[in-house]
């Protein structure tokens, strides 16, 4: 692997920024394919379906780490990330993104960002751009608008579905 071929990022935010990008990492495995970055330089690799992970936790000069290193195989013995479409520009909202690449699979995304107004708001964007799903109200505190999306994550696989029946 050359060193142009890396990619690396580094990222100081709150904890729900973390998880969501912890969250985009486990959503990229799970379908198969991880995006990393945004624009002309967003890559993607294809995760497969049998790897390892080592989990490290050690205290060094007063500080806690917490690695976690995700290791496979690459099918021709080198890294070869593929170029990714651009995605729109609000879409840079999220603190870093790094999510699932396989478009077949992930078929929408969530996105965090300021309205005209300054208040935070989500929503959930298909991959073809159409908005399916918003917060329906700004907040003024940006962790109040991840918890609303959160809530919606965890809250909506076990939504109830009615349907008008007046037809």
């Amino acid at each position: 692997m050359s060193r142009d071929d890396d990619y690396e990022s580094e990222l100081t935010a709150s904890r729900e920024e973390i998880a969501a990008v912890l969250s985009g990492v486990a959503d990229g495995i799970l379908t198969g394919s991880i995006r990393f970055g945004d624009g002309a330089d967003a890559v993607a690799v294809d995760v497969p379906d049998e790897l390892s992970l080592e989990i490290e936790l050690e205290t060094e000069d007063d500080e806690l780490a917490l690695e976690l290193e995700l290791e496979w195989p690459t099918s021709a013995g080198e890294f070869a990330p593929s170029p990714m479409e651009a995605l729109p520009d609000e879409a840079d909202a999220l603190p870093a993104s790094v999510g699932a690449a396989d478009a077949s699979r992930s078929l929408a995304r969530f996105e965090l960002f300021r309205d005209r107004n300054e208040e935070w708001r989500w929503r959930l964007r298909h991959r073809n751009g159409n908005v399916i799903a918003n917060s329906g109200e700004g907040y003024t505190r940006k962790h109040n608008a991840w918890k609303g999306l959160r809530s919606v994550m965890r809250n909506a696989p076990e939504a109830e579905v009615t349907e008008d029946t007046t037809d």
